[in-house]
């Protein structure tokens, strides 16, 4: 039974980086930062205080791997970890690399333009990037899996 709308939101039939036993952990199709993902919680919980100590624990392994595969990719300088839950009432993170400087990638140049300031998602509100840029982006953080 689906629980609401949060798989289809971030689109995990084309951005799935890894499925765990109790998450999932995504691309971000509406990227902030060069390297944007969301980890989502596989059961529907409303309140990151509804975890189990398992769902807590394995959470702890997304962090170390998509930090990791991050940094490889896009040396990222800082790593924000964001749970808003304001539209999409299910417990997940939005995991945004930080750069103090442009990087650029296929073709693209990136700029954080809210460095060294706490990530604004208002400011850096961004667009949809098209899927085969974002298959690109996956793909380049998989290969530092």
């Amino acid at each position: 039974m689906l629980c609401c709308t949060i798989f289809n939101v971030f689109d995990d039939t084309n951005n799935l980086i890894k499925e765990y036993k109790h998450w999932k952990l995504l691309v971000r199709n509406k990227t902030s930062t060069l390297g944007s993902c969301v980890a989502i919680t596989k059961r529907h919980m409303a309140a990151f205080s509804e975890a189990t100590p398992e769902e807590v624990q394995e959470f702890s392994s997304v962090v170390k791997d998509i930090e990791k595969s991050l940094k490889a990719a896009f040396n990222y300088d800082r790593i924000n970890y964001l749970m808003l839950m304001m539209h999409d009432h299910h417990t997940h993170f939005h995991i945004l690399p930080r750069y103090a400087t442009s990087r650029t990638f296929e073709g693209v140049k990136w700029e954080d333009t809210a460095w060294p300031d706490a990530a604004n998602l208002i400011v850096m509100k961004g667009a949809v990037v098209d899927q085969d840029y974002l298959n690109k982006v996956k793909k380049e953080i998989l290969k530092h899996f």
